[in-house]
């Protein structure tokens, strides 16, 4: 195969990527159900770009926030922003697409370059595409990496030192001192994206050829992940440890719960639905873990590159297969899961040492089609989650306008998970300004929401169990002296310990899809009807009271 066709079918699955993100990215509200954690990380990057550093050092995310304070800087110059804060606020959600855009580009990018590093390794194609099949590996993962998230850039960085894994345990030569310095600046970045990138070290065994090269990516990555983060972060370093250390040594979410590792009551179920959840996955790990041992075995030597890229490869999978059914969320498995492809490359290679009388077409041809099944139920369950998300914001866009068209000098509240459009930005500052920002810092950000719209920024928090008036603290009963009515939407019904005063004030109550709206001076029922003349009066939209 010529390299100008070669070069040609590797950019195929990038380009399918990218066109498939946009889409998905198109149906996925930025104040919608993915408003957590996508609008933190934007408020982030609008407080970097003002000049108060990163307030995120839990996951840690640097990268993504500094795309987000790029975008932020970038465009407060060409618009000529008289206060970037405000500037900030009054283009929130056009900033979350524009980084998620950037995002989609860097993953793309990422598939482009690893494709075309793989295809001339390997002089095959077919090896670049199984490679490049890691991007669609999983739904949970597609997701992630589409949304703005730090598991978004870590996947690329991920996939991108995958390709240069693989060149460095196949290439006849033993790796450049210059490649040992590449991947330890690529592993400080994927560092700096998300805490559980650090497995991926264990990939440097590849470049043990060259001991300078290995003892360089070693030495480049702690020291640029140390300084990359002191300049871009401090408090990935003065804290983030510490409270990787609070999870770590408590059995609950995020460091709660009572002391312990593990808590064996969800563990084991926690990990039989990891597993369920990409079975595949799993038999081409246990495949890397089979034929590397086969080989050795069978040549009585432990030091083939191959082999032991392939062990490190299966222990990143078995920790992040441990972290995730202690600290359970799917997405948490995405750096093993997107590298699968890559992988499979190797065992493929492997498998031919082993079997060199088994044609190569065929090992091609059966991996490629599981990749090819995999990727298409992926783009499957994508699209019915992408209509899914889409008709859920549009009710939630919907019932805003009936909100305000029912009670149009009413105080128009909302808490998070409702898909208000007006509401998004009071979870990013929950995340970051109101935990890690000081009075001063509050008051800039108060006033210039203030200056940038006209109508009060009402949030019902349910988890602070605070209301906000412009991100400030607030009272129902002040806010029934300032208005002739109140509707309030909440994701949960409100109780005594959730409705930070609201029942005081005897609230009317109906369920309209899902979302409980509660009315002060107002009847529910108005709402309802004008949620239904919203939606052309169609039957059944209407939820119980």
């Amino acid at each position: 195969m010529s390299g100008r066709i070669r070069t040609l079918l590797i950019l195929i699955v990038p380009s399918l990527y990218l066109a498939a993100t946009l889409l998905y990215s198109a149906h996925q509200a930025v104040w919608g159900v993915q408003v957590d954690p996508e609008s933190a990380y934007t408020m982030n990057g609008l407080a970097a770009a003002a000049g108060y550093g990163s307030l995120k050092f839990d996951h840690p995310g640097t990268t993504t926030t500094l795309l987000v304070e790029l975008i932020v800087r970038g465009w407060a110059v060409i618009a000529r922003a008289e206060d970037i804060v405000a500037f900030g606020l009054e283009h929130y959600d056009a900033i979350t697409w524009a980084a998620r855009t950037g995002e989609a580009l860097v993953l793309t990018g990422a598939l482009l370059a690893g494709g075309l590093v793989v295809g001339r390794t390997t002089q095959s194609a077919i090896a670049a595409m199984l490679f490049q099949a890691g991007a669609f590996v999983h739904p949970d993962a597609f997701h992630f990496q589409t949304v703005l998230a730090p598991e978004s850039l870590m996947a690329a960085i991920a996939l991108f030192v995958m390709a240069i894994v693989i060149k460095a345990a196949l290439d006849a030569h033993p790796p450049a001192t210059n490649i040992g310095v590449g991947c330890g600046i690529i592993f400080a970045l994927g560092f700096s994206t998300k805490y559980l990138y650090l497995p991926q070290g264990l990939l440097a065994v590849c470049l043990l050829r060259n001991r300078r090269a290995f003892v360089a990516a070693v030495i480049t990555g702690a020291i640029g992940f140390v300084g990359f983060s002191l300049i871009f972060n401090p408090g990935t370093v003065t804290r983030g440890f510490g409270w990787l250390v609070q999870i770590a040594t408590h059995k609950g979410n995020y460091g709660e719960g009572e002391p312990g590792f593990i808590d064996f009551g969800i563990f084991w179920s926690n990990m039989a639905e990891i597993v369920k959840a990409a079975p595949l996955v799993l038999g081409v790990y246990i495949a890397a873990a089979a034929v590397a041992l086969a080989w050795c075995v069978k040549n009585r030597s432990w030091r083939d590159p191959n082999s032991l890229t392939l062990c490190a490869a299966t222990l990143i999978y078995a920790a992040h297969l441990v972290a995730t059914s202690k600290h359970y969320a799917l997405h948490y498995m995405m750096a093993p899961w997107v590298l699968t492809g890559g992988v499979l490359v190797l065992v493929v290679v492997q498998l031919k040492r082993l079997a060199p009388a088994v044609p190569s077409t065929v090992l091609s041809l059966v991996a490629g089609g599981l990749c090819a099944a995999m990727s298409a139920a992926t783009l499957i369950d994508a699209r019915a989650a992408a209509l899914h998300a889409f008709r859920a914001n549009e009710i939630g866009a919907r019932l805003s306008k009936a909100v305000a068209a029912a009670g149009p000098a009413c105080a128009n509240v909302s808490g998070m998970f409702v898909r208000a459009p007006e509401n998004d930005m009071n979870h990013g500052w929950d995340m970051t300004v109101q935990l890690w920002g000081d009075q001063a810092m509050r008051e800039r950000f108060s006033t210039a929401y203030a200056n940038a719209f006209p109508a009060r920024l009402l949030d019902h928090n349910t988890y602070t169990r605070v209301l906000k008036n412009n991100f400030r603290p607030y009272s129902y009963a002040t806010l029934g002296a300032d208005y002739p009515c109140i509707v309030v939407r909440s994701a949960v019904a409100l109780e005594a310990d959730n409705a930070i005063g609201l029942l005081a004030l005897n609230p009317d109550h109906c369920v309209i899809e899902g979302i409980h709206v509660y009315t002060v001076g107002l009847a529910c029922a108005k709402v309802r009807s004008s949620f239904l003349e919203q939606r052309g009066g169609e039957p059944g939209l209407g939820g119980a009271p």
